[in-house]
Parts: structure tokens; C-alpha cells; sequence
């Protein structure tokens, strides 16, 4: 396994799908997810807090009631182009450790809510789509700005299901 980092999110110029970008080092893993989990995962890089708890927020409290907690997140597989992740919980005091299957937006928004690490197997950084990011001349190192985080925030929160909708179709 290889430990990742979340580059941000962002929306695919061509396709308009919205994508989490993983990184290790100068490499890029991209993964399609859903438009509530992208916001979810912005709200977090960004440090914004709802007033009140939203569903993956509730998933650790839930957790810190039964004193257990998120250990780590491993984005196992892909086949067919969906992406497979499992949340490993441990329990205060248990020897054993939970796998929970999850798609691996889910399992990102609470690595993130909880600090816990996320990796990917070693055959997603070897065999499949981790893409070296270049541009013309140099290589892409930095996270994305906040200001392109913020802005793709707002993009969500402003955008009617009838603009999401013609993106898609195009």
C-alpha cells in the first residue's frame, strides 16, 4: 500500500464530471465521484464547518459513541472504471480491526473529517492510472490553490440541477 494525499477536487473541462485527485509525490491518481461528495470533501480541505452535523460527520459520531474510530482508508481496486476503498475501523481496547466496504469519495470525506491515512494498493500505483502531470516545462507539484478550491465550492453551491444537468449532456 501507498500512502496518498488529497490534491482538491475539480470538475473535468471535457466530460464536466467532477473528480477527487489523489497525489503521491508528482503523480496523480484521478477518481470520477458524485457532485455531494466532491462539496463534502471541499467543505474539509477548506476548513468549512456546517452549522449542523451532515451525513459524514454523523458517521463519526456514531463512531465516537460506540468508541471506535476510523484507522485508515485503502483504495483497493478498479474494475470497469468504479474504484473500491475500505474503511478500516478499530474499536478502543479490540485486538481486531473492521473492514467496511465503500466507494472511495465516502471513505475520503471521513479520512479527512478523522485525520486518518489514505492509501492505495500497490496495484493501483503500479499497474493502472497513477499519470505523471506535467506541463510544458516544469511538473506539478503543488496542492491546488485554495482560491481554485473556493471557487469550485461556490460553482457548486451556485449551480442549478438544470446546469448540472446540460453539462453532463454535452
Amino acid at each position: 500500500m501507498q500512502e496518498v494525499k488529497v490534491r482538491g477536487v475539480g470538475v473535468d473541462p471535457k466530460t464536466m464530471n467532477t473528480v477527487l485527485l489523489l497525489s503521491s509525490g508528482d503523480k496523480i491518481l484521478p477518481i470520477l465521484i458524485g457532485v455531494a461528495e466532491a462539496t463534502a470533501i471541499a467543505s474539509e480541505l477548506e476548513g468549512h464547518k456546517s452549522v449542523r452535523p451532515q451525513t459524514h460527520d454523523l458517521f463519526l459520531i456514531v463512531l465516537e459513541k460506540m468508541n471506535s474510530y476510523i484507522k485508515e482508508v485503502n483504495i483497493t481496486d478498479v474494475k470497469d472504471d468504479t474504484y473500491y476503498a475500505i474503511i478500516k475501523l478499530a474499536k478502543v481496547g479490540a485486538v481486531d480491526d473492521i473492514e467496511i466496504d465503500a466507494r472511495p469519495s465516502d471513505a475520503v470525506a471521513l479520512a479527512l473529517r478523522s485525520k486518518a491515512p489514505i492509501f492505495i494498493s500497490d496495484k493501483l500505483a503500479e499497474e493502472l492510472v497513477l499519470m505523471e502531470i506535467e506541463t510544458k516545462e516544469e511538473k506539478l507539484t503543488e496542492p491546488i490553490d485554495t482560491e481554485e478550491v473556493e471557487a469550485f465550492k461556490q460553482f457548486l453551491d451556485e449551480v442549478t440541477p438544470e446546469e448540472w444537468n446540460r453539462f453532463l449532456n454535452h
